[in-house]
């Protein structure tokens, strides 16, 4: 459930613009789309709710009523396995779509947290669908971001090694920045290496060595939170 007890700031004219559902991918960049069915989305829209680390977005277990895209920061998809311990599902930077776990049962399945300060934007689910039956081409990307999520899943748990899992993740991460007009080679990180190990399902003093390993060859560095890919060839070499 959304975290009342933040005093949420908002602009009073502003839109999401970058994210999935209002861009197409084209030449590997995200680009706006215009038309009519835009903006009739960005009409139901409520944007750029700022958060502080660590605070909620929604729990799991809440009533499944909206759809959450990323703005700024980065955020974390969390659920308690049976022993009480916190595993992480998924991790969103901006233009990414979060929520789509409580569709199937109108629940939410994870809980999810900021990672870093940064805001969001919501999506009233209900009132988009009423125009997912409107507009097909609304229909139609909703129904592929569902299916990407689907084999990003599969895709996580493969059987990489420890460094190509940590690349695999760098480079989707690398991607999705570029693909909204940043550099492919060096953008920000905030995710702590203890939440990225729990993420990729791996132990952090291993995780700290693989960082370590491919600084050392000057292929990737990490430093204040900002990942710099040094050697692209060599960083892809990795999971080809």
């Amino acid at each position: 459930m959304l975290n009342t007890s933040i005093d949420f700031q908002k602009p009073k004219s502003s839109n999401c613009g970058d994210c999935e559902l209002c861009t197409q991918t084209v030449e590997n960049r995200r680009v706006r789309i215009q038309s009519e069915e835009i903006a009739a989305i960005e009409s139901i829209i409520d944007s750029h709710i700022l958060i502080e680390k660590n605070q909620t977005v929604y729990e799991a277990g809440a009533t499944f009523q909206n759809l959450f895209t990323v703005h700024s920061g980065m955020f974390k998809s969390v659920y308690l396995t049976q022993q009480g311990d916190e595993r992480i599902v998924d991790v969103f930077i901006p233009g990414q779509i979060m929520g789509f776990d409580g569709i199937h049962k109108g629940k939410y399945k994870t809980t999810v947290k900021a990672v870093s300060s940064g805001s969001y934007c919501v999506i009233p689910f209900y009132p988009l669908q009423e125009l997912a039956h409107k507009h097909r081409d609304i229909q139609n990307r909703l129904m592929k971001m569902m299916s990407e999520k689907i084999i990003q899943f599969e895709i996580s748990h493969s059987e990489y090694n420890a460094k190509q899992k940590l690349v695999s993740f760098i480079k989707d991460v690398s991607d999705l920045y570029y693909s909204r007009g940043f550099s492919a080679n060096q953008f920000p990180f905030q995710i702590s290496q203890r939440d990225l190990a729990n993420y990729l399902g791996l132990a952090e003093e291993t995780l700290s060595r693989v960082f370590s390993k491919l600084k050392k060859a000057n292929i990737l560095a990490l430093a204040d939170h900002q990942i710099t890919i040094i050697d692209h060839d060599s960083f892809l070499e990795i999971i080809d």
